[in-house]
């Protein structure tokens, strides 16, 4: 079998290859689970890994004449790094089975009831679970590359998609996975397609008495809110959109009514994005709009709610503060990012107090799920960092990427502190585009690396939960000593020193404690606007139409960089 992996030539080579040695590692796991009927269940996850892969890189073949260069050489990277997971899996797992049996000439159809030896379980066992954590972790990277794909005018995409449908034996992956692939792609397609005028035709909105009104409860140091469904008591998180501004109200409604719509059929395991139940308009005349708030479902195993700044400001006492735990939840927050872009939208307000990390707790620490408005978890720190992810809130600047900027700005430091220099302020000097987005990942990633929080609030008192009511902000010391004797207002009177400062931060301190790796990501984010940024700098090279190209090199430079690094 040595000499399927010399000599591929090209994308269709390559996935040729990956599907011969997939085929094998199935092989020989449920070699191994007739050696141990315990190993099952992982035998199991091993196998739905590969069919959700398989799947995946079938489509790829048929969409590779569509693709341009870069997204070509991205997706043949991607499967490059697959294809040596594969074959270490297969050397490894082959060689814990009798030797008549792992031979290199062995079939499917010769391993029968294949032996392993019983003082090897544990090996065994490990090497599994090591095969599937080797699987999944390359996912990270690659669905984001994949799913990119659906962005494409092409008919052929929605041909392909329907084949895929038709022929696929991934009905469901129970336990072992979330939804298949192609029917997630499906919806993301349609999302992505629909028109204005269509969406327009969808019905988001909510009934206002859907909701307990006396279950709502701010989340400690962020803007979004927990509250319950009058219906069945199920938990839902509420991020208010507001519009102050008249004339551009219509285009604020439009642009939360599609985000909502695209929501609708999210993953927050696998994109970081809760899913949409749909839209409260509370009126009030001192808006444009009324309050907007989008309805995000939590997941009824993640009843567990923090925002990332109070996650932050608990310290080295706090989960996360090991490397790994950093580094996982840093996966998960630029992950998250690329799904907002493929989804056609931009953030423009991403900080801890927008990040939530949700987590599940024990059965005897879970709220009763009543309709009379039981207590609704939040705050604490009971879930193992495993058990969490990171999903983005927030929403509340966010708008199309084709559609109009309206360069409006605020003067609140601690938000300014996240964002480009040239958008901060009242009157942010330039457009706003995908790549200050990247920017306010840098300063995120940055605080996450230091573990460290750069803002920092006193302890909210009895009813003082919210953002707004919690006493603060002050500087952090996060930032160093440079800052110590300045104000936080005084940071927007030098902006671009502030921004230097970060990248110091990143090639010096953070370097020394997170490593060279993670620290070169952290300062391709903060200079991925400027000139002499190799990867982000050429702003030519990111105007086609559909925003393939910043998306594709986001995922190489960014999601790809992170899930090489290991500990």
């Amino acid at each position: 079998m040595a000499e399927l992996a010399l000599g591929v030539v090209g994308l269709v080579g390559l996935i040729d290859v990956c599907h011969h040695w997939g085929t094998e590692l199935v092989a020989a796991c449920h070699a191994l689970s007739k050696a141990d009927t315990h190993l099952y269940e992982s035998v199991v996850r091993v196998e739905a890994c590969w069919l959700r892969t398989q799947s995946q890189i079938e489509l790829v073949r048929h969409l590779d004449p569509l693709l341009d260069d870069w997204h070509r050489h991205v997706q043949q990277q991607t499967l490059e790094v697959l294809l040596a997971k594969l074959r270490a899996a297969n050397t490894k797992l082959w060689s814990l089975l009798k030797p008549s049996q792992a031979s290199l000439d062995h079939s499917s159809e010769q391993i029968g009831t294949a032996k392993a030896k019983r003082f090897k379980y544990v090996f065994v066992r490990d090497s599994l679970a090591e095969a599937i954590a080797d699987l999944e972790t390359w996912r990270t990277v690659f669905d984001p590359t994949w799913y990119l794909m659906m962005k494409m005018a092409s008919p052929e995409v929605d041909h392909q998609l329907e084949v895929e449908a038709n022929q696929s034996t991934i009905s469901s992956l129970g336990n072992y996975g979330s939804k298949p692939p192609g029917a997630t792609a499906r919806y993301i397609r349609r999302a992505i397609h629909t028109t204005d005028d269509e969406a327009a035709r969808s019905t988001v909105l909510l009934p206002a008495d859907g909701l307990l009104h006396n279950s709502i409860k701010s989340i400690p140091l962020s803007p979004a809110k927990l509250a319950r469904r009058a219906d069945n008591g199920d938990i839902v998180i509420l991020d208010t959109v507001t519009c102050t501004s008249k004339p551009h109200a219509t285009a604020v409604k439009r642009d939360v009514r599609n985000f909502a719509l695209r929501l609708k059929h999210a993953d927050p395991f696998g994109f970081g994005l809760l899913q949409c139940k749909g839209i409260l308009q509370e009126e009030d005349h001192k808006t444009a709009t009324g309050d907007l708030s989008f309805v995000f479902r939590l997941p009824t195993t993640h009843t567990q709610v923090q925002s990332l700044r109070q996650r932050l400001m608990s310290g080295p006492a706090g989960q996360h503060d090991s490397l790994s735990g950093r580094l996982d939840l840093a996966r998960q927050l630029v992950n998250a990012i690329s799904y907002v872009h493929l989804y056609d939208f931009v953030h423009k307000n991403i900080r801890p107090e927008t990040i939530l990390i949700i987590g599940q707790k024990t059965p005897n620490m879970l709220g009763t799920a009543s309709k009379s408005g039981a207590p609704i978890n939040e705050g604490g720190q009971d879930g193992a960092p495993g058990n969490e992810t990171a999903v983005l809130v927030g929403f509340d600047v966010l708008r199309d990427v084709d559609g109009k900027t309206l360069r409006l700005g605020d003067d609140d430091w601690e938000r300014n502190l996240y964002r480009h220099p040239r958008r901060q302020g009242d009157t942010p000097s330039v457009d706003y585009e995908i790549r200050h987005d990247i920017y306010s990942l840098g300063v995120c990633l940055l605080e996450i690396g230091l573990w460290d929080s750069f803002v920092v609030y006193d302890k909210p008192g009895a009813g003082q939960e919210a953002e707004e009511n919690a006493k603060g902000p002050w500087l952090g010391s996060g930032l160093g000593t440079n800052f110590a004797e300045m104000s936080g207002a005084e940071l927007l009177k030098a902006p671009e020193t502030v921004k230097n400062h970060l990248i110091s931060l990143a090639r010096g301190r953070l370097r020394r404690k997170v490593g060279t790796k993670y620290s070169k990501v952290v300062e391709t984010c903060l200079t991925c606007l400027d000139s002499g940024n190799v990867d982000f700098g050429d702003e030519t090279e990111f105007r086609d139409e559909l925003g393939i190209a910043v998306g594709v090199r986001y995922i190489e430079k960014v999601v790809g960089k992170l899930a090489e690094i290991v500990v």
